[in-house]
C-alpha cells in the first residue's frame, strides 16, 4: 500500500487544486511579489515556445502539465509543446483520456489505419491529435510521438460511445475476432453482468492466448488484453461514483498512477503528460486519503526516479461559457491587488507567460484566485511553475 504524508490544507476543487494554510499566515506584499514576477517570468506568444521555458521543461524525465479542461489555447500550446520538445528526446504524449479509446488515438496519430474514418470528437483534444499527427506525418516512424490515454473509461466521451463500441471497432482489425466476437454478442448491461462477460473474456484471452498471438499478433492481442483489465476495473469505479465517490475517485487515480507507470517503465525516451490540474498537483490535499497522480509520479514512482517537472496552466481571462454552466472569468476582477495570477496578468497583461516557483517568495504564503475564492497558499508545494494565457476560450462541447 502506498504510503500517506500528511500535509496543512484545505480542499480546493475546481478543474485544479492547491494547498492553503491557515488564515493567520502572513502573505507576502504585492511590491516583493511583483518584483519576482517581472524578474523570473518569461513572456512569449502561442506562436511558439521561448528556449528558456525549452531548457527548463527538457531537462526533465517526465514534464506533468496540470490543466484546465477545454481551453483551446491550451491545446494549441501543447501541440507546440510537443514539436518542440521533441527536439530534446520527448517521443510520448499522455493524455487523460478513456483508455477504451486508446487504440484509436494511438492510431490515429502515429500514421496506422485501423481507425479508419475515425477522427476526435471536436470538443475533446481534437486540435492537439491533429497537429501531432500532421507533426508526425513528417517523421520517420521511429522517431513519431506516440500518444496514450491513461485514464479509466467513465461516461462516454473520448471518441468511442462505450467499452464495446470501441472492441467493436477494434474487432474488424482482428482477421478470427474469437472471443471477442462471443464477448460483444452477450448482455453487458448491469455492473453484475459486466464483471461476469469480462471475466469470461479474460479468462478465454488467457487460455487461447498462443493461437490468438499467431492470429492477431502481439501487438492486437497486448491491446484487447490490456483493454480488458481496465474496463474490469472501471467497472467497479462507475458502480461506486454515486455512493461512494471519493472511494471510487481515490481507485480511479490509483488505475492512472499503474497505468501511466505502464507507460513509463523501461521507455527509453522522454514524456509529457497532460491531466487536469488536480492531477497533476505534487502533494495530496488534507481531508482525503487521495494522493494524486502527480504526488506519486514526484515521489513514488520507480518509473521516473524523481526527474519530473510539474507545470500548473491557467489564463487571466476565460471565455466561452454559453456552451457550457461555467461563467465566464476574469481574474483582475475578482482578486486583491497581490494575488499571483493578477499580478502575472498585470505584469505580462497580452502574452502567455511562464513563471518559475524557484524564488523563496513561492515557500509562504501567497494569494492565489481560483476562480473568485482567495487562498493564501503555498504554491511550491503543489507545482514547480505556472504558465498563465492572457485570454483562453473554453471550447463548446458537442
Amino acid at each position: 500500500m502506498m504510503k500517506m504524508r500528511t500535509s496543512v490544507g484545505a480542499v480546493v476543487s475546481i478543474g485544479m487544486a492547491v494547498m492553503v494554510t491557515a488564515c493567520s499566515m502572513t502573505t507576502v506584499e504585492r511590491t516583493e511579489l511583483a518584483e519576482v514576477v517581472a524578474r523570473d517570468g518569461v513572456p512569449f506568444a502561442l506562436t511558439d515556445v521561448p528556449p528558456a521555458v525549452l531548457h527548463r521543461l527538457g531537462a526533465h524525465r517526465l514534464v506533468i502539465v496540470g490543466e484546465t479542461h477545454l481551453i483551446r489555447e491550451h491545446h494549441a500550446f501543447m501541440a507546440k509543446l510537443v514539436e518542440r520538445l521533441h527536439e530534446r528526446g520527448f517521443r510520448q504524449l499522455l493524455l487523460e483520456w478513456p483508455h477504451m479509446a486508446d487504440w484509436l488515438i494511438d492510431e490515429f496519430t502515429s500514421g496506422g489505419t485501423a481507425h479508419g474514418d475515425w477522427t476526435p470528437p471536436s470538443w475533446f483534444f481534437h486540435d492537439l491529435l491533429l497537429a501531432v499527427r500532421d507533426f508526425n506525418g513528417t517523421l520517420a516512424p521511429e522517431e513519431r510521438v506516440r500518444v496514450r490515454g491513461i485514464d479509466v473509461n467513465l461516461d462516454e466521451y473520448g471518441g468511442a460511445a462505450d467499452f464495446r463500441g470501441s472492441l467493436s471497432a477494434l474487432s474488424q482489425q482482428l482477421p478470427r475476432p474469437g472471443p471477442v466476437e462471443s464477448f460483444l454478442a452477450g448482455a453487458y448491461s448491469t455492473p453484475d453482468a459486466q464483471r461476469t462477460s469480462l471475466g469470461t473474456l479474460q479468462q478465454r484471452l488467457d487460455d487461447e492466448e498462443s493461437a490468438l498471438r499467431a492470429s492477431w499478433g502481439d501487438a492486437w492481442y497486448q491491446r484487447v488484453t490490456e483493454m480488458v483489465e481496465v474496463e474490469a476495473v472501471s467497472v467497479d469505479i462507475r458502480e461506486e461514483r454515486d455512493d461512494d465517490y471519493d472511494g471510487s475517485a481515490r481507485r480511479r487515480e490509483d488505475e492512472m498512477k499503474r497505468l501511466t507507470d505502464l507507460r513509463l517503465r523501461g521507455y527509453p525516451h522522454r514524456t509529457i503528460l497532460n491531466v487536469g490540474g488536480n492531477h497533476a498537483q505534487k502533494e495530496h490535499l488534507k481531508g482525503t486519503e487521495q494522493e494524486w497522480l502527480g504526488d506519486y509520479l514526484v515521489h513514488e514512482s520507480t518509473a521516473v526516479g524523481g526527474e519530473t517537472i510539474v507545470l500548473c496552466v491557467t489564463a487571466a481571462e476565460i471565455v466561452g461559457g454559453a456552451s457550457w454552466s461555467v461563467p465566464d472569468w476574469r481574474v483582475r476582477d475578482a482578486s486583491p491587488d497581490d494575488e499571483v495570477w493578477r499580478v502575472m496578468n498585470e505584469t505580462w497583461p497580452d502574452q502567455t507567460v511562464f513563471l518559475p516557483l524557484d524564488d523563496a517568495v513561492f515557500s509562504g504564503g501567497v494569494r492565489m484566485n481560483f476562480e473568485g475564492t482567495i487562498h493564501s497558499g503555498i504554491p511550491k508545494r503543489h507545482y514547480d511553475a505556472f504558465l498563465q494565457y492572457p485570454l483562453a476560450h473554453r471550447i463548446r462541447i458537442r
